[in-house]
């Protein structure tokens, strides 16, 4: 089985690898959000790789204990920035809760969910008519930190109301050959409540039916794991300490409570770096800027929002 990768990271049917770069305006550095990896390219190979790459450095996001666990025995710099959400598909017991059943027969009262073809231009279309519709649209969106152009991931479904109408749409990644990841969950600021819970159950039956056994819903960023008893760093005490302020603006707290009906089995995710990286307060100012976290702070400032904010709008 190939190893796993960071989020929003896939694996391609290719020789060499792809690496999706934004360098960071200050240091330099090359940030590393997503990459299309060789299915043949082991994490040593990949490391590899990568220092050959990038010989002045490179800092990757949303590490899972896998590659994490590589990057600290070479004595590199790392630290947790939040938990991600993993259903084994094997296991009904994340469709089995009573908010979960309630949730799924109120929906699909509004409507049915199918798998579409992203690559055809009128998917593409009424895609954008659900992203431009969405509670979110106008706001400043934080970039880089999934893959919100669909047509860049693996696979694409949508709730089709009973008249045709698309009230939101989940697309996916392929980490592994047997796990996906969510990447955009979006939803019609007028569509009913519950639909998104319908298309979690939906997208998770399509793929048990394929063979595959684990699909994460992605991370809530600034989050500890429960079980999670090493003292924090410096850093992540800065950083752990910092974002309770910026909850106007971003609600990781909701974004979790969301994902956690569903019963998942969460795990850390760390960003790591490379040789002579070290995450110091600047290095992590200069990655909110790039994420546009600094921007939508701002927004949220100057229009004094109080609704809470998620890059993947469920609710």
């Amino acid at each position: 089985m190939s190893a796993r990768l960071p989020s929003s990271w896939l694996r391609i049917d290719a020789i060499k690898p792809r690496y999706h770069e934004v360098r960071l305006p200050l240091s330099g550095h090359a940030w590393l959000p997503f990459a299309d990896i060789p299915r043949s390219f082991d994490l040593e190979t990949m490391y590899e790789d990568l220092n050959a790459s990038f010989p002045g450095g490179f800092v990757i996001k949303g590490c899972p204990p896998e590659v994490s666990e590589l990057f600290v025995s070479l004595k590199h710099d790392t630290i947790r920035t939040g938990i991600d959400a993993r259903l084994d598909l094997s296991e009904p017991i994340h469709f089995e809760g009573e908010k979960i059943i309630a949730s799924l027969k109120r929906g699909r009262r509004h409507g049915t969910v199918e798998e579409i073809s992203i690559g055809e231009e009128h998917s593409r279309k009424r895609l954008e008519e659900v992203l431009s519709a969405s509670p979110h649209a106008g706001k400043p969106q934080l970039k880089h930190v999934f893959r919100i152009e669909p047509s860049r991931t693996s696979r694409c479904f949508v709730f089709r109301s009973f008249s045709g109408k698309w009230l939101a749409f989940a697309t996916l990644s392929r980490n592994t050959k047997n796990f996906y990841q969510a990447e955009m969950l979006v939803r019609d600021r007028n569509a009913p409540g519950d639909i998104m819970e319908c298309l979690i159950a939906e997208m998770a039956t399509t793929l048990r039916s394929e063979g595959v056994s684990e699909l994460s819903l992605g991370e809530v960023p600034f989050m500890l794991h429960p079980a999670d008893i090493q003292p924090l760093t410096v850093m992540e005490r800065l950083v752990f300490s910092g974002v309770k302020f910026c909850r106007h603006a971003y609600d990781y707290q909701g974004l979790y409570f969301f994902k956690n009906k569903f019963r998942p089995a969460w795990r850390t995710l760390r960003l790591c770096g490379g040789p002579g990286i070290r995450f110091t307060p600047l290095l992590i100012s200069e990655l909110a800027s790039s994420m546009g976290f600094v921007d939508l702070l701002a927004h949220s400032g100057r229009e004094s929002v109080n609704s809470p904010f998620w890059p993947w709008p469920t609710r």
